[in-house]
């Protein structure tokens, strides 16, 4: 396998995983309202930092697609 069919197998790969953490990132802050108004418990707090993780590392995977993109269009 060459390097450029190499590097589509991984872009494709980090948009489904990137597609996963953002899907993730919105059930939890679904979670986090459910809980703050049904339930009035402060447990949405623990909640807040794994949320801003995953968007993080959602946002630095899409930079990250957009560098290998460019590369392949160089090629």
């Amino acid at each position: 396998m060459d390097t450029s069919q190499w590097l589509k197998k991984k872009v494709m790969d980090y948009k489904r995983f990137v597609m996963t953490l953002l899907i993730m990132s919105t059930y939890l802050y679904i979670g986090t309202l459910i809980s703050l108004y049904e339930y009035a418990t402060k447990a949405y707090l623990f909640l807040y930092p794994v949320i801003g993780t995953a968007l993080l590392t959602a946002f630095i995977m899409t930079l990250k697609i957009r560098k290998w993109k460019r590369q392949l269009v160089e090629d």
